[in-house]
């Protein structure tokens, strides 16, 4: 199989080759594809599966006859027999793993094999909406070829590196300024092609739900939950990582989330009778802001946030850091068993269309006088205690009381 894999790798490069030495006699600059036709074979697909399950599993064992390996064979079993993943007539051998390494993430192997570690299981539990989101995402990874595509432009880009390397070498000086050109533009053009290819899964994935049951806007659930346990990168690090930061998926998304929405309305009218059944309680949130109230002798906190699918209050959850750590109360009303300062406000969050910003009070004598500048850390949990967004951490100054 090796041997056919390296064949079928060669002709593909070689064809991506062929249009080289014209395009680079027209332009001085050398200018790289977005991306990379397909290669009718499949035995691509075998090779590069068995490469990664090696690399992704390590030696750590599978987890396997879970609750977790129950609910997530199901929804997977539905989306690999739907329509437009059955369509397709891939030959693949479709299979869910669980691989106990404790990890919050999750793969698709080129071969048909979706796999999660063992921390994101546990971090959804048994929630079949939940893992519809990780597993329809996963799933359109691999019915879609992305990992094979983002093979072969790694191989379409050194080409163009070995094809202007050999005219460096025939004394066109021309060449280093485009080999120059190609070595910075490379490692970005793949970021980005990675990054649509995750976009591309979403969308696809969020229709999958939509058409297996599963409403979506578990997607943004999911995205929340992963944002708090795995932080959010900054823009800088984004554009040169291949998974979009959290909060721009949460953008990206909402453009075809109507979509997928109309999709489930039609075919599911009723969503208690839907597999994943009634949709998921969801916050979003906006830029906060502190205004020091010396009148009222109170910090005033600005709060815009919104929930989809809201039927009960929700809480805010106030912390409050400084020089990194977290205060210590001062009094017992708003002390947790940590002796830590937690402040808790119930409010009615309302859809996108209506909502307007939360306003909080915060008294004055919460912290002492040593302690007046901070940085406060809001969460957003729903009345049973589940948590659901939290907004970037942001300065506070208490007035005197």
């Amino acid at each position: 199989m090796y041997k056919r894999a390296t064949i079928c790798v060669f002709a593909v490069v070689c064809l991506l080759m062929l249009s080289l030495p014209a395009q680079a006699q027209r332009h001085r600059k050398a200018n790289l594809n977005e991306d990379v036709p397909l290669p009718v074979d499949f035995t691509i697909d075998y090779q590069l599966g068995l490469t990664e399950r090696g690399r992704i599993r390590g030696a750590s064992p599978l987890l396997e006859n879970t609750a977790y390996n129950e609910v997530g064979t199901e929804v997977f079993t539905k989306f690999v027999r739907n329509p437009s993943v059955a369509s397709l007539g891939l030959p693949y051998r479709w299979n869910f793993t669980i691989v106990d390494d404790g990890s919050v993430n999750a793969y698709s192997l080129p071969d048909g094999e979706v796999s999660v570690g063992s921390g994101l299981a546990k971090a959804i539990g048994t929630k079949p909406g939940l893992w519809a989101a990780v597993l329809s995402h996963e799933t359109s990874h691999t019915a879609r070829r992305h990992a094979i595509r983002k093979y072969l432009y790694s191989m379409y880009v050194a080409a163009q590196i070995q094809y202007y390397e050999a005219r460096v070498r025939a004394g066109d000086n021309n060449a280093n300024w485009s080999l120059v050109g190609i070595r910075i533009a490379a490692p970005i053009a793949a970021a980005r092609l990675s990054r649509n290819l995750e976009h591309d899964a979403d969308i696809q994935g969020m229709m999958l739900m939509a058409g297996e049951g599963y409403h979506p806007d578990y997607v943004f659930a999911l995205h929340h939950i992963l944002r708090a346990r795995t932080g959010e990168q900054s823009h800088f690090a984004a554009f040169f990582s291949s998974h979009p930061r959290w909060e721009t998926r949460d953008q990206r998304d909402d453009r075809a989330y109507s979509d997928a929405l109309a999709e489930y309305n039609r075919l599911w009218p009723e969503p208690e009778a839907s597999p994943g059944g009634r949709p998921p309680l969801v916050a979003f949130v906006g830029k906060p802001s502190a205004q020091e109230n010396k009148q009222a002798k109170t910090a005033d906190l600005t709060l815009p946030v919104y929930c989809p699918n809201a039927t009960e209050p929700l809480q805010f959850v106030i912390l409050f850091r400084k020089d990194k750590r977290l205060l210590q109360s001062v009094d017992e009303q708003h002390r947790d068993d940590r002796g830590e300062l937690v402040f808790r406000q119930e409010f009615e969050c309302s859809e996108k269309t209506e909502a307007v910003p939360i306003v909080v009070h915060l008294p004055a004598t919460l912290v002492s006088k040593d302690d007046r500048k901070a940085q406060a850390i809001v969460y957003v949990y729903s009345k049973d205690g589940d948590f659901l967004e939290e907004f970037k951490p942001f300065d506070i100054h208490f007035p005197k009381p």
